[in-house]
């Protein structure tokens, strides 16, 4: 790399060579978005020999990419916040993704902490001025999910991941505590769903039309007033296991957007008991109690499934431990 006029100037080198003019930019420019580095293409302002080309251009090794001034290679972020890796190989790397964080930063690049960590968790070894490695993330969870995530290393891992899950092939295992006493040990949630009116983010249950979706319940431990639930979501569709909790009569504790309550405190639970088991201004839980306890699924060089796992968190713990004391168990399922 070199130095040029108007700006700073990339030397293909030669196991770059075949690269589309797009990917070696990301490996490049690690802190620049791809879509600012595609508007940027498109626009004229990143040349390719001293000419505009398609953000598809194969590139040849020796060739050089001029860049507008004001960017420029710089070295990956710091890490955030902590993220401890389940499971990693050259293809993808499996986390244990920490309740609070969005798995991918807003349009408006709010909320950025989680995924820039994994961008500086991605390329603590990586030598000065990259390549460096971006993050492919094949599959979601919400912010106030904790648990197992899978994130590919590059594009050809990250589209035989997301293949796997296309095709129904991962096994999904969350746990997820509930308002309410299920009275069967095994329940199938067979509710097509839809994008509630007017809203880009709420599902609702589909009366008529919508897309399938398809969750299987099962009761792991019951008390006097709450549940701890297995589930296993055959299908993928956004917020699925908290609508079809919710459409169930049987909520997340703590749900803001279809559960009765953004957090759980002491009153609510000593009105909830009809008895007084907790300080009124103690908060019990802050966030949908929803935790991704295990994904089975093929990493990409292998012809074996592997399991991954993720212990409750913290917080999800706790509340469980204070339920087996004050609202004894009806019936305690096998674990």
């Amino acid at each position: 790399m070199s130095a040029g006029e108007p700006g700073f100037v990339l030397t293909v080198g030669q196991q770059e060579g075949g690269e589309r003019l797009l990917e070696f930019l990301s490996s490049r420019l690690i802190n620049e978005s791809k879509t600012t580095l595609r508007r940027l293409v498109g626009a004229g302002r990143i040349l390719l020999n001293g000419h505009a080309a398609p953000t598809g251009e194969a590139l040849r090794a020796g060739d050089r990419v001029s860049l507008p001034p004001g960017l420029a290679p710089g070295p990956p972020p710091e890490q955030a916040i902590p993220i401890e890796v389940l499971y990693q190989d050259a293809d993808h790397l499996c986390v244990d993704k920490p309740a609070g964080w969005p798995v991918l930063p807003g349009r408006r690049g709010q909320g950025a902490e989680f995924y820039r960590s994994l961008v500086a968790l991605l390329n603590r070894d990586a030598p000065p001025g990259g390549p460096y490695v971006r993050p492919h993330v094949v599959h979601r969870l919400d912010r106030e999910t904790s648990g197992v995530l899978l994130v590919a290393c590059h594009v050809a891992a990250g589209r035989a991941l997301s293949m796997q899950f296309q095709r129904r092939q991962v096994e999904k295992t969350y746990l997820c505590i509930v308002e309410g006493a299920l009275p069967r040990q095994d329940v199938e949630l067979n509710v097509p769903l839809r994008r509630m009116p007017g809203s880009i983010l709420q599902m609702a249950p589909a009366t008529e039309g919508g897309t399938s979706a398809v969750t299987l319940v099962h009761l792991k431990e019951s008390f006097g007033h709450f549940s701890l639930l297995r589930l296993r979501p055959l299908t993928g569709r956004q917020h699925q296991i908290r609508v079809h909790l919710s459409a169930a009569g049987y909520p997340p504790l703590v749900d803001g957007l279809y559960g009765r309550r953004e957090q759980l405190t002491g009153a609510d639970l000593n009105r909830i008991l009809g008895a007084r088991v907790a300080k009124d201004g103690a908060i019990l839980l802050d966030r949908c109690p929803l935790h991704a306890a295990a994904l089975r699924y093929r990493p990409p060089s292998a012809r074996e499934q592997r399991l991954q796992e993720s212990s409750l968190p913290d917080d999800m713990e706790a509340l469980l431990e204070l339920l087996r004391r004050v609202d004894p168990p009806r019936q305690r399922a096998p674990r």
